[in-house]
């Protein structure tokens, strides 16, 4: 009789384990899927069906529901597959389902992605469409939500008959609120949902008692633009009109009514503004009381240097301070006990800081309080000069070498050889113009110690196709493509940054922000393209256009190496403040 077997023991240890792990993972809960994207328009969360969703790394929605917020109409033929979106301001855009080129005031303009139809709705890359309507955008990816916003572009004020008119131009509707206040006299006008793009922070106004405006982004989620206007006396304030470009109207208050403190006179209604800006600050500051003898800052400034930004309080007298940092947003409170701030300030020193906000924080006892607000959390000092009266926050805006050493920049001048690109209004060649932007930047980054590799450094062709695998071959963490301009208008002039996939997004932020703050010449903003360099790319990658080598004025500056240094310099900031924060990917 056959001996049944017995059973290898050690057989049966894989076939446990297993069972084990399954009964393991049979008590752990799915790895989280990242929530849905949302898109929230002027403060309101828009729900559409079906719901936004990326296609290919672009945030695409239904057309039908997505634009009433921003004070937008569209209009859609199903037989020729055509949408016309009408903007507040009159922008008229044309979308063609499987066209990826757009139709902007009768400009045609690339689009990351093209519309398409899904049932009987038009489905639209959505940062595209509202940036074509002069909105503000922004991706929060801890959100997963794209913000967007009215922007306020200028403040117009003309003297009329007993009064002043303040008209408001904005790109999309916008709140108006309004509040009184004494001791001094101030008018406070807050435009809610409004990012500020007005450049003038401060200006000197001198009429109907009117002494001085300050125009600050007092709050961001939902973004307030606060105007604060400096009253000899009290006025009265009525708006006017609610068109795409608010009127309120101030006249002297009448004598009776200037007695005793000011009543808030709050006044709401919806208009129209465009494109963007940053955070929140406290109310306008008190004046001390007579006879007080506490120091007093007399300054508050912000110096570049190379590699650092330097925020220096300026006192009468040497200043005390105590250090905070706290979250959300993340932000360095640096209080100052005993002194008095009499205005009120708002900087944005660009970098790794969003906004510099010195006011008071409260009185008896008096505590002046300066807040950096991080876009990116830097290393930071605070030290005293000059006895003590000078108290400077130091904010460290490159990194050390160790930190950049791993990332390598692929820097690629567009065309080149039998490719000369687009030629300018005079003769201007393009591939002859980035070659030289490209070779300066690459100077720029080593200079603080950035690597780089060039996909061209002479005068010869590279295919378009091979661009990106040359970076890629020789280990690039980031892509650069420098290009210039042209359109069949020649009146359109100005620097722009396109992106494609959002891990790139602050990359193109951040160069765009150092051109826009250089070059001295209109900021066209950060866009999205399907340009092949750009959708080739794994790593972070951008193209730059420096100018329109089509405008005459634009051309005759990309003539000059001046500009063409500032150029490369501005770009090399950008990329360099990138590298400092994001890490290189481990290979």
């Amino acid at each position: 009789m056959a001996r049944r077997s017995r059973p290898d023991r050690r057989s049966r240890v894989p076939r446990l384990l297993a069972w084990g792990l399954v009964l393991a993972l049979a008590g752990v809960p799915a790895l989280a899927q990242p929530a849905p994207p949302s898109v929230v328009v002027n403060g309101r969360t828009v729900a559409t069906d079906p719901p936004a969703s990326f296609q290919g790394g672009v945030l695409f929605a239904p057309l039908e529901g997505l634009l009433e917020p921003y004070g937008a109409r569209s209009e859609w033929d199903p037989t020729t597959r055509t949408a016309q979106v009408h903007g507040p301001r009159g922008t008229r855009v044309v979308l063609r389902s499987g066209d990826r080129y757009a139709t902007v005031d009768g400009e045609l303009r690339p689009m990351p992605a093209a519309p398409q139809v899904q049932g009987a709705k038009l489905l639209v890359p959505v940062e595209f469409l509202f940036r074509a309507l002069g909105a503000w955008v922004k991706w929060e990816e801890s959100e997963r939500t794209l913000h967007v916003a009215s922007q306020v572009l200028r403040l117009v004020f003309e003297p009329t008959p007993g009064g002043l008119r303040m008209q408001v131009d904005a790109t999309g509707p916008v709140q108006v609120r309004t509040t009184s206040l004494s001791q001094p006299d101030r008018l406070v006008v807050d435009l809610v949902n409004a990012v500020s793009r007005i450049e003038t922070r401060e200006v000197t106004l001198g009429q109907l008692g009117v002494q001085r405006v300050r125009v600050a982004q007092f709050q961001t989620k939902p973004y307030v633009t606060r105007v604060v206007l400096d009253l000899e006396a009290a006025l009265d304030v009525e708006v006017a009109s609610s068109a795409p470009a608010p009127v309120l109207m101030l006249r002297p208050r009448a004598a009776a009514q200037t007695t005793g403190p000011s009543a808030p006179a709050p006044s709401a209604a919806p208009f129209q503004s465009p494109t963007p800006a940053a955070p929140p600050s406290p109310p306008p500051s008190p004046e001390p009381a007579a006879g007080t003898s506490g120091p007093r800052i007399l300054e508050v400034a912000v110096e570049r240097q190379v590699g650092r930004i330097r925020i220096v309080v300026v006192g009468d007298r040497p200043l005390d301070y105590q250090v905070r940092e706290l979250p959300d947003p993340d932000r360095l409170v640096v209080d100052i006990p005993g002194v008095f701030v009499p205005v009120k300030q708002e900087l944005n020193p660009g970098g790794p800081v969003e906004v510099v906000r010195a006011a008071q924080f409260q009185t008896d006892p008096d505590v002046a309080r300066i807040v950096v607000q991080w876009q990116v959390r830097s290393r930071y000092e605070v030290v005293t000069e000059e006895g003590g009266n000078r108290l400077v926050v130091v904010v460290d805006e490159l990194p050390v070498a160790v930190a950049r050493g791993g990332h390598l920049v692929a820097i690629d001048p567009g065309h080149g050889g039998k490719d000369p690109g687009a030629i300018g209004a005079t003769g201007l060649v393009e591939k002859d113009v980035v070659l030289d932007v490209g070779l300066r930047l690459r100077e720029a980054l080593h200079r603080q110690s950035v690597r780089t590799v060039m996909t061209r450094e002479t005068d010869v062709f590279v295919d378009l196709a091979d661009r990106v695998a040359i970076a890629m071959r020789s280990g690039a963490t980031v892509f650069v493509s420098v290009h210039a301009n042209a359109t069949t208008r020649g009146v359109i002039r100005g620097v722009e940054t396109y992106y494609l996939r959002p891990h790139s997004l602050l990359l193109a932020t951040w160069v765009q922000e150092e051109l826009g703050r250089s070059l001295g010449i209109p900021d066209r903003g950060v866009r999205t393209a399907n340009f092949k360099v750009l959708r080739d790319s794994p790593v972070p990658a951008v193209l730059v256009e420096v100018g329109y080598l089509t405008n005459v004025e634009d051309e005759a500056l990309l003539r000059t190496p001046a500009f063409r240094q500032r150029a490369a310099e501005a770009i090399a900031r950008g990329v360099a403040r990138f590298v400092s924060h994001v890490p290189a990917p481990q290979p």
